[in-house]
């Protein structure tokens, strides 16, 4: 039973042990299938019942009836009748949506794992794409501020600047804040 193998024993051990093996997906198929045919039997059991009724029932004139006098009468046992059909369909749809559902629920536990990992390894490599930039960007501001400030360079352009016309070449955003000094 691999799709309860990350159940506890103890958990395993509360459900009956005529249900326990519900929860392999191959026997709950089996199981569902068995319901679905049951119900979808009754389902045609109970409208030949339905159909028997509302053709015996709608045909009892009584003398003094109106023209849909019978039909009237023969909804309050019709509509009883109605119930047990939509809830024999109801219940057959049901068994069907019960395993499509945990067949989903399985599929989703297996893949768990795989994907956490996945998602653990980029979250790993951002982490490391984040740590080069800063360590990057550590280090050029480092070079500026042990290069010094005061560094003439003539025919360089820097962003925004032309460089014949600067007599200091501006580094960073701290190199404009010094300047104005």
């Amino acid at each position: 039973m691999s799709e309860i193998d990350h159940l506890k024993p103890e958990v395993i051990n509360r459900v009956p042990e005529e249900l326990q093996r519900l929860l392999n997906l191959q026997h709950l198929t089996t199981w569902t299938l068995d319901r679905q045919r049951e119900h979808n039997d009754d389902l045609s059991t109970y409208e030949a019942a339905r159909a028997a009724f509302q053709t015996a029932l709608r045909s009892q004139h009584v003398k003094g009836d109106g023209r849909y006098a019978a039909w009237w009468r023969s909804r309050k046992v019709d509509k009883h009748m109605k119930d047990l059909v939509k809830a024999s369909r109801d219940a057959a749809r049901a068994a069907e949506n019960l395993r499509l559902a945990y067949a989903d629920h399985v599929r989703t536990v297996v893949a768990l794992p795989a994907q956490r990992a996945e998602k653990a390894l980029r979250k790993s490599e951002r982490r490391q794409g984040v740590g080069a930039f800063a360590a990057k960007s550590m280090n050029k501001t480092r070079a500026t501020l042990s290069s010094g400030s005061t560094q003439e360079t003539e025919g360089d352009e820097t962003a925004g600047q032309a460089g014949a016309r600067s007599s200091k070449r501006l580094r960073g955003v701290n190199d404009l804040f010094e300047k104005g000094a």
